[in-house]
Protein backbone atom coordinates (compact mmCIF):
# COMPACT_ATOMS: atom_id res chain seq x y z
CA UNK A 1 0.00 0.00 0.00
CA UNK A 2 1.59 3.63 -0.92
CA UNK A 3 -0.18 6.88 -0.58
CA UNK A 4 0.61 10.38 -1.37
CA UNK A 5 -0.67 12.78 1.41
CA UNK A 6 -1.32 16.34 1.15
CA UNK A 7 -1.65 18.27 3.93
CA UNK A 8 -5.52 18.59 4.42
CA UNK A 9 -8.96 16.64 5.36
CA UNK A 10 -10.55 13.63 3.68
CA UNK A 11 -13.06 11.38 4.65
CA UNK A 12 -13.50 8.33 5.66
CA UNK A 13 -10.66 5.67 7.59
CA UNK A 14 -8.11 3.75 6.08
CA UNK A 15 -6.98 0.56 7.91
CA UNK A 16 -4.21 -2.71 7.14
CA UNK A 17 -7.26 -5.06 6.59
CA UNK A 18 -9.14 -2.64 4.48
CA UNK A 19 -6.98 -2.47 1.23
CA UNK A 20 -7.64 0.45 -0.46
CA UNK A 21 -5.95 2.06 -3.22
CA UNK A 22 -5.98 5.58 -3.85
CA UNK A 23 -5.01 6.99 -7.19
CA UNK A 24 -3.43 10.22 -8.02
CA UNK A 25 -3.21 12.61 -4.95
CA UNK A 26 -6.10 12.03 -2.39
CA UNK A 27 -6.69 15.53 -0.17
CA UNK A 28 -7.88 14.69 3.37
CA UNK A 29 -10.57 17.10 4.99
CA UNK A 30 -11.48 15.49 7.99
CA UNK A 31 -9.37 13.42 10.13
CA UNK A 32 -7.95 10.32 8.71
CA UNK A 33 -6.89 7.47 11.17
CA UNK A 34 -4.92 4.33 11.00
CA UNK A 35 -3.59 1.42 13.06
CA UNK A 36 -0.71 1.08 11.20
CA UNK A 37 0.34 2.14 7.72
CA UNK A 38 2.29 -0.34 5.79
CA UNK A 39 5.31 0.32 3.85
CA UNK A 40 5.84 -2.14 0.84
CA UNK A 41 8.86 -1.28 0.21
CA UNK A 42 9.96 -1.84 2.91
CA UNK A 43 8.02 -5.15 3.56
CA UNK A 44 7.22 -3.81 7.41
CA UNK A 45 4.68 -1.12 9.28
CA UNK A 46 5.16 1.64 9.53
CA UNK A 47 5.27 3.99 12.68
CA UNK A 48 2.66 6.01 13.81
CA UNK A 49 3.03 9.29 16.02
CA UNK A 50 2.33 7.37 19.17
CA UNK A 51 5.23 5.39 18.72
CA UNK A 52 7.86 7.85 17.75
CA UNK A 53 10.54 8.01 20.43
CA UNK A 54 11.52 12.14 19.45
CA UNK A 55 8.57 14.24 18.57
CA UNK A 56 10.86 17.61 18.48
CA UNK A 57 14.12 18.70 18.34
CA UNK A 58 15.12 22.15 19.64
CA UNK A 59 17.70 24.14 18.39
CA UNK A 60 19.26 23.58 14.03
CA UNK A 61 23.00 23.38 14.79
CA UNK A 62 24.38 21.78 12.06
CA UNK A 63 26.06 18.57 13.00
CA UNK A 64 24.77 19.06 16.42
CA UNK A 65 24.79 16.05 18.57
CA UNK A 66 21.19 15.43 20.11
CA UNK A 67 20.95 15.95 24.02
CA UNK A 68 17.65 14.67 25.96
CA UNK A 69 15.49 17.50 26.67
CA UNK A 70 12.25 17.35 28.97
CA UNK A 71 10.13 19.52 27.15
CA UNK A 72 11.34 19.44 23.49
CA UNK A 73 12.29 15.57 23.50
CA UNK A 74 16.08 16.59 22.35
CA UNK A 75 18.16 19.49 20.95
CA UNK A 76 21.22 20.42 19.55
CA UNK A 77 23.95 23.08 20.59
CA UNK A 78 26.71 24.96 18.48
CA UNK A 79 29.02 23.91 21.63
CA UNK A 80 28.46 20.23 20.94
CA UNK A 81 29.03 18.74 17.38
CA UNK A 82 30.48 15.73 15.86
CA UNK A 83 32.06 16.19 12.07
CA UNK A 84 34.74 14.39 10.36
CA UNK A 85 35.35 11.98 12.90
CA UNK A 86 35.58 14.75 15.79
CA UNK A 87 33.27 15.20 18.95
CA UNK A 88 33.68 19.16 19.06
CA UNK A 89 32.81 20.11 23.16
CA UNK A 90 33.89 22.51 25.40
CA UNK A 91 34.25 20.79 28.70
CA UNK A 92 34.38 17.25 29.61
CA UNK A 93 33.93 15.84 32.67
CA UNK A 94 34.60 12.06 33.34
CA UNK A 95 36.11 9.80 35.61
CA UNK A 96 38.16 8.36 32.85
CA UNK A 97 39.32 8.30 29.46
CA UNK A 98 40.47 5.79 27.09
CA UNK A 99 43.26 6.13 24.22
CA UNK A 100 46.52 7.45 23.73
CA UNK A 101 45.41 11.06 23.58
CA UNK A 102 47.54 12.50 21.11
CA UNK A 103 45.21 15.37 20.31
CA UNK A 104 44.97 16.46 23.65
CA UNK A 105 46.49 20.23 24.84
CA UNK A 106 47.22 22.66 27.49
CA UNK A 107 46.81 20.24 30.11
CA UNK A 108 48.35 21.12 33.41
CA UNK A 109 51.30 18.65 34.72
CA UNK A 110 50.20 18.11 37.62
CA UNK A 111 47.02 16.36 36.62
CA UNK A 112 48.74 13.45 34.92
CA UNK A 113 47.85 10.12 36.83
CA UNK A 114 51.00 8.75 36.00
CA UNK A 115 54.56 9.50 34.55
CA UNK A 116 54.80 10.73 30.96
CA UNK A 117 57.70 9.31 28.71
CA UNK A 118 60.09 12.03 26.76
CA UNK A 119 58.93 11.62 23.62
CA UNK A 120 55.41 13.80 24.66
CA UNK A 121 57.76 16.61 26.35
CA UNK A 122 58.75 19.73 24.26
CA UNK A 123 62.23 20.27 25.86
CA UNK A 124 65.03 22.68 25.12
CA UNK A 125 68.64 22.79 24.93
CA UNK A 126 70.71 20.90 26.85
CA UNK A 127 68.20 17.66 27.11
CA UNK A 128 67.67 14.78 25.48
CA UNK A 129 65.17 11.57 24.60
CA UNK A 130 67.10 8.12 25.55
CA UNK A 131 64.71 5.33 25.69
CA UNK A 132 61.71 7.90 26.42
CA UNK A 133 63.68 9.38 29.68
CA UNK A 134 64.12 13.12 30.21
CA UNK A 135 68.23 13.34 30.51
CA UNK A 136 70.80 15.79 30.45
CA UNK A 137 72.88 16.10 27.42
CA UNK A 138 76.63 16.41 28.62
CA UNK A 139 78.68 18.11 25.93
CA UNK A 140 82.68 18.83 26.56
CA UNK A 141 84.10 18.78 29.17
CA UNK A 142 80.94 17.78 31.43
CA UNK A 143 79.69 14.17 32.63
CA UNK A 144 76.41 12.98 33.99
CA UNK A 145 76.48 10.11 36.53
CA UNK A 146 74.28 8.91 39.33
CA UNK A 147 75.46 12.18 41.73
CA UNK A 148 74.36 15.11 38.80
CA UNK A 149 75.92 17.11 36.28
CA UNK A 150 79.50 18.08 36.96
CA UNK A 151 82.64 19.07 35.14
CA UNK A 152 84.69 16.09 33.79
CA UNK A 153 87.99 17.49 35.58
CA UNK A 154 91.32 15.98 34.34
CA UNK A 155 94.10 14.76 36.80
CA UNK A 156 96.91 17.56 37.28
CA UNK A 157 94.95 19.75 35.18
CA UNK A 158 95.05 22.70 38.01
CA UNK A 159 91.30 22.62 38.54
CA UNK A 160 89.38 21.59 41.43
CA UNK A 161 86.20 22.28 43.48
CA UNK A 162 86.08 23.67 46.70
CA UNK A 163 83.13 24.62 48.45
CA UNK A 164 80.90 23.87 45.80
CA UNK A 165 83.19 25.98 43.60
CA UNK A 166 85.60 25.84 40.59
CA UNK A 167 89.24 27.31 41.49
CA UNK A 168 92.51 26.89 40.52
CA UNK A 169 94.58 24.52 42.21
CA UNK A 170 98.20 24.63 41.13
CA UNK A 171 99.48 22.03 43.79
CA UNK A 172 97.84 19.47 42.07
CA UNK A 173 99.89 20.12 38.48
CA UNK A 174 103.07 17.84 37.94
CA UNK A 175 107.15 19.57 38.60
CA UNK A 176 108.20 21.21 35.55
CA UNK A 177 111.44 19.86 36.34
CA UNK A 178 109.99 16.21 35.98
CA UNK A 179 111.97 13.70 33.66
CA UNK A 180 114.27 16.39 33.55
CA UNK A 181 112.54 18.77 31.82
CA UNK A 182 112.87 22.45 32.88
CA UNK A 183 111.32 25.88 31.70
CA UNK A 184 112.11 27.45 28.17
CA UNK A 185 111.44 30.16 26.37
CA UNK A 186 108.42 28.58 24.58
CA UNK A 187 106.52 28.02 28.01
CA UNK A 188 103.80 29.63 28.60
CA UNK A 189 101.74 31.69 31.51
CA UNK A 190 98.18 32.85 31.72
CA UNK A 191 98.12 36.60 32.61
CA UNK A 192 94.86 38.64 33.85
CA UNK A 193 95.01 41.44 31.71
CA UNK A 194 93.58 44.57 33.64
CA UNK A 195 92.96 46.77 31.12
CA UNK A 196 90.90 44.76 28.60
CA UNK A 197 89.80 42.55 31.90
CA UNK A 198 90.23 39.62 29.92
CA UNK A 199 92.67 36.54 30.50
CA UNK A 200 95.79 36.23 27.68
CA UNK A 201 98.90 33.56 27.42
CA UNK A 202 102.15 35.02 26.62
CA UNK A 203 105.77 33.13 26.44
CA UNK A 204 108.31 33.04 29.15
CA UNK A 205 110.80 34.61 26.74
CA UNK A 206 108.57 37.60 25.98
CA UNK A 207 107.66 37.86 29.87
CA UNK A 208 111.32 38.48 30.24
CA UNK A 209 112.59 40.99 27.67
CA UNK A 210 109.67 42.97 27.93
CA UNK A 211 108.99 43.34 31.38
CA UNK A 212 111.46 41.49 34.09
CA UNK A 213 114.22 43.09 31.56
CA UNK A 214 112.83 46.27 31.70
CA UNK A 215 112.33 46.46 35.84
CA UNK A 216 115.77 44.77 36.65
CA UNK A 217 118.78 46.96 37.43
CA UNK A 218 121.64 46.41 34.99
CA UNK A 219 125.23 46.41 35.70
CA UNK A 220 127.12 49.67 34.23
CA UNK A 221 130.58 51.05 33.66
CA UNK A 222 133.46 49.16 31.95
CA UNK A 223 134.24 44.89 31.86
CA UNK A 224 135.28 44.38 35.61
CA UNK A 225 134.56 47.61 37.26
CA UNK A 226 132.12 46.79 40.84
CA UNK A 227 128.71 47.55 40.83
CA UNK A 228 127.29 49.58 43.50
CA UNK A 229 123.71 50.71 44.46
CA UNK A 230 122.94 54.15 43.02
CA UNK A 231 119.69 56.21 43.60
CA UNK A 232 117.97 53.87 40.76
CA UNK A 233 120.19 51.74 38.87
CA UNK A 234 123.35 50.31 39.89
CA UNK A 235 126.53 52.84 39.69
CA UNK A 236 130.22 52.06 38.76
CA UNK A 237 133.56 53.56 38.89
CA UNK A 238 136.75 52.78 37.56
CA UNK A 239 138.77 53.22 40.82
CA UNK A 240 136.96 50.62 41.83
CA UNK A 241 137.97 47.43 39.89
CA UNK A 242 138.34 43.29 40.11
CA UNK A 243 140.84 41.89 37.77
CA UNK A 244 139.57 38.52 37.11
CA UNK A 245 143.20 37.37 35.82
CA UNK A 246 145.46 38.14 38.76
CA UNK A 247 142.24 37.60 41.50
CA UNK A 248 143.16 41.29 42.76
CA UNK A 249 140.54 43.93 43.79
CA UNK A 250 141.92 47.44 42.91
CA UNK A 251 141.09 50.19 44.89
CA UNK A 252 142.41 53.93 43.55
CA UNK A 253 141.28 55.39 47.19
CA UNK A 254 140.82 54.42 50.78
CA UNK A 255 139.87 51.56 51.87
CA UNK A 256 138.10 52.01 55.42
CA UNK A 257 137.10 48.97 57.78
CA UNK A 258 136.56 48.28 61.45
CA UNK A 259 138.07 44.94 60.98
CA UNK A 260 140.23 43.83 57.94
CA UNK A 261 141.35 40.17 58.23
CA UNK A 262 144.31 38.80 56.19
CA UNK A 263 144.14 34.63 56.51
CA UNK A 264 146.85 34.68 54.26
CA UNK A 265 150.03 37.14 53.68
CA UNK A 266 149.55 40.88 53.98
CA UNK A 267 151.48 42.54 51.93
CA UNK A 268 151.83 46.95 52.01
CA UNK A 269 153.61 48.04 48.88
CA UNK A 270 152.91 51.53 50.25
CA UNK A 271 153.15 53.67 53.37
CA UNK A 272 151.41 52.44 56.37
CA UNK A 273 149.31 54.81 58.47
CA UNK A 274 148.31 54.16 62.34
CA UNK A 275 146.00 55.71 64.79
CA UNK A 276 148.03 58.04 67.58
CA UNK A 277 147.05 60.30 70.56
CA UNK A 278 148.30 62.11 72.96
CA UNK A 279 146.56 61.92 76.46
CA UNK A 280 146.93 64.38 79.80
CA UNK A 281 144.06 62.72 81.73
CA UNK A 282 144.79 60.88 85.07
CA UNK A 283 143.42 57.55 83.59
CA UNK A 284 142.57 56.61 80.11
CA UNK A 285 140.71 53.85 78.80
CA UNK A 286 142.33 52.50 75.43
CA UNK A 287 139.83 52.77 72.54
CA UNK A 288 139.08 50.57 69.94
CA UNK A 289 140.81 52.84 67.66
CA UNK A 290 143.82 53.42 69.76
CA UNK A 291 147.60 52.27 68.25
CA UNK A 292 149.89 54.59 69.81
CA UNK A 293 149.59 56.19 72.86
CA UNK A 294 151.55 59.17 74.08
CA UNK A 295 151.16 59.78 77.61
CA UNK A 296 152.27 63.63 78.36
CA UNK A 297 153.18 63.36 82.55
CA UNK A 298 154.25 66.30 82.86
CA UNK A 299 151.93 67.51 85.34
CA UNK A 300 150.03 64.43 86.97
CA UNK A 301 150.71 60.49 87.10
CA UNK A 302 148.87 58.88 84.19
CA UNK A 303 147.22 55.12 84.31
CA UNK A 304 146.40 53.86 81.36
CA UNK A 305 143.69 50.74 81.03
CA UNK A 306 144.69 47.77 78.72
CA UNK A 307 141.14 46.25 77.04
CA UNK A 308 139.87 43.07 77.78
CA UNK A 309 142.38 40.58 75.74
CA UNK A 310 139.23 38.26 75.19
CA UNK A 311 138.54 40.53 72.48
CA UNK A 312 141.47 41.71 71.34
CA UNK A 313 143.51 38.71 70.07
CA UNK A 314 146.34 39.87 68.12
CA UNK A 315 145.93 43.22 68.84
CA UNK A 316 149.17 45.89 69.05
CA UNK A 317 149.22 48.82 71.43
CA UNK A 318 151.91 50.88 72.44
CA UNK A 319 152.68 53.40 74.84
CA UNK A 320 155.35 56.10 74.98
CA UNK A 321 156.00 58.67 78.04
CA UNK A 322 156.42 62.05 77.06
CA UNK A 323 157.03 65.39 78.71
CA UNK A 324 156.09 68.71 76.76
CA UNK A 325 158.76 70.14 78.74
CA UNK A 326 162.16 69.26 77.83
CA UNK A 327 164.30 71.05 80.02
CA UNK A 328 162.44 68.50 82.89
CA UNK A 329 164.34 65.33 83.15
CA UNK A 330 161.99 64.17 85.80
CA UNK A 331 158.05 63.64 85.13
CA UNK A 332 155.61 61.71 86.65
CA UNK A 333 155.08 58.05 86.27
CA UNK A 334 152.48 56.05 83.37
CA UNK A 335 151.26 52.95 84.51
CA UNK A 336 149.37 50.09 82.64
CA UNK A 337 146.99 48.14 83.81
CA UNK A 338 144.46 45.62 82.76
CA UNK A 339 141.64 44.37 85.34
CA UNK A 340 140.20 40.89 83.26
CA UNK A 341 143.94 40.19 82.81
CA UNK A 342 147.63 40.10 83.59
CA UNK A 343 150.23 41.96 81.63
CA UNK A 344 152.82 39.19 81.32
CA UNK A 345 152.58 37.73 85.05
CA UNK A 346 151.63 41.04 86.70
CA UNK A 347 148.56 43.34 87.19
CA UNK A 348 150.63 45.86 85.94
CA UNK A 349 153.34 47.43 84.71
CA UNK A 350 155.16 50.76 84.35
CA UNK A 351 157.30 53.19 82.19
CA UNK A 352 159.56 55.65 84.62
CA UNK A 353 161.67 57.52 81.95
CA UNK A 354 160.99 60.35 79.68
CA UNK A 355 160.54 59.13 76.07
CA UNK A 356 160.50 55.58 76.88
CA UNK A 357 158.09 53.13 75.21
CA UNK A 358 156.58 49.72 76.08
CA UNK A 359 154.40 47.58 72.88
CA UNK A 360 151.76 45.26 74.33
CA UNK A 361 149.81 42.48 72.28
CA UNK A 362 146.92 40.04 73.58
CA UNK A 363 147.23 36.43 72.98
CA UNK A 364 143.34 36.53 73.65
CA UNK A 365 144.05 35.64 77.40
CA UNK A 366 146.50 38.18 78.55
CA UNK A 367 148.82 40.90 77.69
CA UNK A 368 152.50 40.60 76.91
CA UNK A 369 155.04 43.18 76.53
CA UNK A 370 156.59 42.34 73.47
CA UNK A 371 158.96 45.65 73.02
CA UNK A 372 161.00 47.94 75.36
CA UNK A 373 162.74 51.03 75.09
CA UNK A 374 164.11 52.60 77.69
CA UNK A 375 162.16 52.15 81.15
Amino acid sequence: MAYNVLKGVIEGSVDQYADQEIDGIKIFKNTISASVFYDTDAQSPCATLKDVAIKKIKGGTPSGVLVCDAEAGAQTDYSFTYADKTLSVDKIKAKQIAGNAQELYNIPADKFSDKITANFIVYNYGLQDVGGRLQVKAADGLKCDDDGIGIDLMPSNCLAIKHNKLVLNPDSAESITKDGQNLSDDDLIIVSDVSSGTVKKSKLANLYSSYLNLKVPHASGEPGTIQFKGKKEFESSNEFRYDKKTNTVEVDGRLRANTLVSKGKLTCEGAVYHNIVTVTDTIYNVSDYDYTIVCDASNNRITINLPPPQNNKGRVIIVKKANKDKYKINSNLVSITCAEGVIDINNKTEIKMNFSTKTFQSDGNNWWIIGTYGN
